[in-house]
């Protein structure tokens, strides 16, 4: 910003630049600490005269006495669209602009917000001319409207010379950077208004930033951590703002932006991308491949996605009678600030209301706000089909303007800081109580784990089944994650080769999660496909029968991913999170971030450091520590992490009931069916042991221990928990891993493997590296890394369907094959390396000779049972069809299907609304258009 050091604050109407600074204390602090910048905040020069029409504006105002409306000011005196004393405002701002010195930007809050739009107006026309040295301006509870005509008067008068760029409306597009700041339940500036207002920013692109107060200046921390990012880039902009070009994010938001949007565009066939790429190798361009080997990304990225529910058939008469998208931009800090996000479609007002399409923004405003800090936009899309699934329409319809108290913009502030704690209304308990029902939870939660049934779930295709590793820092996760991934790549370029990739004689290069012997090697979750062996029983092969069967008719069996003892190996997504702490769930340590990344996880592996050579945080100890107490701090912090979150919002649901509480949990990425059954085992407990009927229906009763009985209940059955017991090749560790072992179940953890995943790394990187195969490391080779992941996999794991073309020969469907030879989860070479090298088989498309993946000719024996669906648990039929005529896979309408349970046996017909399981595993579906062969 050169020289200046000054932010211009411009007040709302009815109030004074000394209130307004009054209520900006701690953001000026932190800007003045940080920047050295100085509010100066004027007063406006005119009294409020009640009757004014301001702020769209008598909407807002009330009818106080002549004697309390002494102190108040406006910038103007509106009379339909003439702003009178507006040309006395800017004259005045402008004096003190000039005679002060060294402004550089503009902070407008409401009416002050309209006046700092009148002159971004004035600057941008003037050719700068006008307030020199501006930089950039933040929007407070913005708005726009049509420009005032004494405003044009203005200008012919005192800038003639500029009279050519006077040719514009209310719809002037502004080239300086600005910050556009709005409420979520700001009932004088609705969002949508603000938003309408940003629009017209557009160089560089404008920072948006929801908080979920309403109108006043938000000045918490998170708040302040905008504004400060915005005039941090402001500093760095050497040239005048009106020239300078749009800003490009660092390298870190960059990739987290474009990682996002490969994620997006693989799981939603309906992406569009929308801003501009260039393909690296346009010869070979795949125009579905959206990764950063294939493209290269202009930014600002933006995008639109088809809004639609996972169940064509059955939901379709909740949401809209056309199709709605929802359209993305990324500002520059995005996913530290929050997307830019509107809705697109082509209905009119009855098929779709202004009033639905608010709650609906409203909606995911506050799921935007909840998840700020992470990749957002896969929870924007299932708030979405959760708004319409719920109702969304209906309510929108319905719900029909109320009458509202008309206050002015102090008061509106003031009733909000009013407004009690939200933790108010539950009940206090001792720490005797909290633990006896944090061990109540624990129970409830393993009577549901040994009666968990197939049929009991929401059901739909798994589109990314998800194991999170979690354990302290050091622990060994990372070491873990390359071992099972054999060093996949997790952001997509190659990886520098000092810090945490590998490099061999001929240039190969591995990538990786970091691996170091100190806290928070890992400080982004490492993301990646494992290859995780089936559950015993889970598949047709496992019948010695029916591969008999197979072995009489001369077919081989099939397996997309191969095999490894004889077992079909999945493809599951592994994420490596960072280091957890004592404490996280406050904050510590990289806490927060951790347990937010926590949600995308199914199942979870704890990785323990059973050699007891580590305190809790990781740190080396010279005497030995009985690895058993981490086992129960960790359950402990994601239980308080999900307990602190509800019992802040517990006022909320006093007031909202079963249904907001049904609400909050499902927040953590689960289906309001599987919530439901953990509010019914709740209950069910409660009354059989407690003696009290239908808890949830009198919330108002709950104290500290009942909530945190649901949660730890709710959060052993949501992240069910297995055990690799790590460096069992270190002799201090047996003791240990017996007694773990003996103990189970414990602390959330179902199973446990013991394993030496530094071991096992070291095996993968050897024959992903090396072609030839060690028949020395080979012997030494346990799989055990494997075997972890398999008994993670059966604490929750897809029901497995198995789609053919063919009941007697079990070929697979034609439509699958480009899954089977291009789809991004299929082993690398140097994987296949490694399978074969551990006595497993490949993949059955891939071709050794020519080094790549190619289906068989069409004279050569189809492999039966190629391929498998991950079915969620409740799955019918139906819901397989779905899963493949949304992967193209089948088209037309569903006839008829027959299924089997094993190979050899006849097949018989079944319904589509059956729910599939181990009985119908083995699936034909026919529709009205025949496959192709």
């Amino acid at each position: 910003m050169g020289i200046g050091n000054k932010i211009l604050i411009l007040h709302g109407n009815r109030q004074t630049g000394e209130l307004l600074l009054g209520r900006l204390t701690k953001l000026q602090k932190a800007v003045n600490k940080e920047l050295q910048l100085e509010f100066v905040a004027p007063d406006a020069p005119f009294l409020y005269a009640d009757g004014d029409e301001d702020l769209e504006e008598s909407r807002h105002d009330n009818n106080d006495s002549a004697s309390s409306l002494q102190w108040q000011r406006t910038w103007w005196h509106r009379k339909g669209n003439t702003y009178h004393g507006l040309e006395e405002s800017i004259t005045k701002i402008e004096q003190l602009w000039d005679n002060d010195g060294g402004f550089v930007g503009i902070l407008g809050f409401s009416q002050g917000s309209r006046f700092a739009h009148i002159i971004s107006i004035l600057h941008s026309v003037t050719n700068g001319d006008a307030f020199r040295g501006l930089r950039g301006i933040v929007h407070v509870s913005g708005y726009n409207s049509p420009i005032p005509q004494n405003f044009m008067t203005y200008l012919k008068d005192h800038w003639s010379q500029y009279n050519n760029n006077f040719h514009f409306d209310e719809s002037i597009i502004i080239s300086l950077p600005s910050l556009h700041v709005m409420g979520s339940t700001d009932k004088l500036v609705s969002i949508l208004e603000s938003k309408a207002l940003s629009e017209l920013y557009n160089t560089p692109i404008p920072l948006i930033h929801n908080h979920p107060g309403g109108h006043h200046v938000p000045v918490k921390a998170r708040d302040i951590e905008h504004y400060l990012i915005f005039w941090r880039k402001l500093q760095s902009i050497d040239e005048p703002a009106e020239t300078c070009k749009v800003l490009p994010p660092d390298e870190e938001h960059a990739q987290a932006q474009i990682d996002e949007v490969y994620a997006l565009s693989q799981i939603f066939p309906e992406f569009q991308l929308l801003s501009e790429t260039e393909f690296i190798d346009p010869d070979n361009a795949d125009p579905d491949d959206y990764s950063e080997e294939s493209r290269k990304y202009t930014h600002p990225i933006s995008y639109a996605i088809l809004l639609q529910p996972e169940d064509m058939e059955i939901q379709q008469e909740l949401w809209p009678p056309k199709p709605i998208s929802l359209h993305v931009q990324y500002p520059v800090d995005y996913p530290d600030c929050s997307p830019i996000i509107s809705l697109q479609h082509g209905m009119n007002c009855f098929e779709f209301s202004s009033s639905q399409s608010e709650l609906l923004m409203k909606k995911l405003t506050l799921t935007m706000n909840d998840e700020e800090g992470m990749p957002c936009v896969m929870s924007l899309i299932y708030a979405a089909r959760e708004f319409f699934e719920e109702g969304g329409l209906a309510k929108g319809q319905t719900a029909l303007p109320q009458k509202e108290k008309i206050v002015s913009e102090d008061e509106a502030i003031e009733n909000e800081l009013q407004e009690p704690s939200l933790a108010s209304a539950l009940l206090p308990a001792s720490d005797a109580r909290m633990e006896k029902c944090r061990q109540e939870g624990w129970l409830i939660s393993r009577k549901m784990m040994e009666e968990r049934s197939n049929n009991s779930g929401k059901g739909g295709s798994w589109k990314q089944f998800t194991i999170g590793l979690v354990g302290k820092p050091s622990a060994g996760k990372s070491t873990f994650f390359n071992a099972a991934t054999a060093f996949a790549r997790q952001r997509g370029g190659m990886p520098s080769t000092k810090k945490n990739g590998s490099e061999d004689e001929d240039g190969i290069i591995l990538g990786g999660a970091a691996m170091a012997p100190h806290p928070f090697t890992t400080i982004d979750p490492n993301v990646g496909f494992c290859f995780v062996p089936t559950v015993d029983g889970s598949c047709p092969e496992d019948d010695a029968d029916g591969c008999e069967f197979l072995s009489n008719k001369g077919i081989p069996l099939g397996s997309c991913h191969g095999r490894v003892d004889g077992r079909r190996l999945i493809p599951v997504v592994l994420k490596d999170v960072a280091g957890l702490v004592p404490g996280a769930y406050e904050g510590r340590g990289k806490g927060n971030k951790f347990l937010d990344d926590l949600t995308d996880a199914d199942v979870l592996i704890h990785v323990l450091d059973a050699s007891g050579k580590a305190d809790s945080e990781g740190n080396k100890v010279l005497d030995v520590i009985n690895p058993i107490n981490d086992l129960e701090w960790i359950s402990n912090e994601i239980v308080a992490w999900v307990y602190t979150n509800i019992k802040q919002k517990w006022d909320s649901v006093v007031r909202r009931g079963r249904t907001k509480l049904l609400g909050l949990f499902s927040g953590y990425k689960q289906s309001q069916s599987f919530v439901e059954d953990v509010f019914t085992a709740v209950e069910n407990y409660v009354r059989d042991n407690d003696g009290r009927d239908a808890v949830f229906d009198k919330l108002e009763t709950f104290d500290e221990g009942d909530l945190y009985r649901l949660v730890s209940a709710f959060v052993m059955t949501r992240f069910p928990m297995g055990l690799a017991l790590n460096k069992n090749d270190i002799a201090s560790s047996i003791p240990f891993i017996e007694e773990i072992t003996s103990k189970l179940p414990i602390h959330g953890c179902f199973v446990a493997q013991a394993l030496s995943a530094d071991k096992e790394m070291r095996f993968i990187r050897h024959h992903c590296l090396h072609q030839s195969v060690s028949s020395t490391v080979a012997s030494n080779f346990e799989g055990l890394v494997w075997k972890c992941l398999q008994k993670a996999l059966s604490l929750r794991g897809p029901i497995l369907v198995f789609p053919v073309a063919d009941m007697q020969t079990y070929e697979p469907l034609t439509g699958l094959n480009n899954f089977a030879t291009r789809d991004p989860s299929l082993p690398s070479k140097g994987f296949i390396n490694c399978l074969t090298s551990a006595g497993g088989t490949a993949p059955s498309t891939w071709d050794d000779n020519k080094v790549m993946y190619a289906v068989q000719g069409k004279n050569e024996t189809k492999p039966a049972l190629r391929d498998v669906l991950l079915m969620k648990p409740g799955s019918t039929v139906n819901d397989v069809f779905l899963t493949l005529k949304n992967k193209n896979v089948l088209e037309g309408e569903f006839v008829r299907a027959e299924a089997a349970s094993k190979l050899g046996e006849k097949p018989k017909l079944v319904s589509k609304l059956d729910i599939v399981g181990p009985e119908n595993r083995i699936l034909r579906i026919m529709t009205t258009k025949r496959q192709k062969k």
